[in-house]
């Protein structure tokens, strides 16, 4: 059996840069500005890991980044949850549905990106 932690530690640069392009496509579909954010940070996340996985900074940029797609998407599911009762509620399902899957992926991200040791 594969080591969950082990492939998570070891690919974790791929991991937000997938996550970034998920980012994007949430972005480019919403048609928000708002969602370059996540998309910079969580690039700029897989960019460090791969080159310099020891750097102080990168173990808080790593940290930040999945702690702020996690509270994003925890707004969204807040957000959308109303709308469960009402007109747009297949909608609501499958965008409350989409947000805690992506909610559960930065809970991986946040200890794929801080499970690396800090060299000085």
């Amino acid at each position: 059996m594969t080591d969950v932690g082990g492939f998570l530690r070891e690919y974790s640069p791929y991991l937000f840069w997938v996550i970034a392009a998920v980012w994007a496509v949430v972005g480019v579909d919403g048609r928000s500005v708002l969602m370059a954010w996540p998309v910079v940070a969580c690039a700029l996340s897989g960019v460090l890991l791969k080159f310099k996985p020891g750097w102080r900074v990168t173990f808080s940029w790593a940290a930040s980044t999945a702690v702020m797609g996690l509270l994003i998407c925890v707004y969204q599911v807040y957000a959308w949850s109303p709308l469960l009762a009402g007109d747009f509620s297949a909608l609501a399902a499958s965008t409350l549905g989409a947000f805690a899957v992506l909610a559960v992926v930065h809970v991986f991200l946040l200890y794929a990106g801080t499970a690396r040791p800090i060299q000085a």
